[in-house]
């Protein structure tokens, strides 16, 4: 059951990698938008801005605490926090994850 968790740690982190690179170019669009460049002030929305920076942020801290708990070793503690990010962001691999890691350590 520990492979199959590290495995869903690894799913769940390459989504965190395509969320923020799609926030990325949200974030890129928007200000293109707010700063009124024909064909792309369609895009600009002040609050969407400042969702998508959180949305961005939030991805880079999961990479990083999902990378570092895989390199240490996963622990019950780190189990659990995942299994309740996961249910936060929507990310299933990442609940699937915390329930396989919880289950190795029985």
């Amino acid at each position: 059951m520990e492979k199959a968790s590290k495995v869903m740690y690894t799913i769940a982190n390459i989504f965190n990698y395509l969320v923020a690179v799609a926030m990325i170019v949200f974030i890129v669009l928007d200000v293109l938008g707010l700063a009124h460049v024909p064909n792309f002030e369609e895009f600009a929305n002040a609050p969407f801005l400042v969702a998508y920076i959180i949305s961005f942020l939030v991805a880079i801290l999961l990479i990083f605490m999902i990378r570092k708990a895989k390199a240490k070793g996963t622990s019950k503690g780190w189990d659990v926090l995942f299994i309740i990010l996961g249910v936060l962001d929507y990310n299933p691999f990442l609940i699937l994850g915390g329930i396989f890691g919880l289950l190795a350590r029985r």
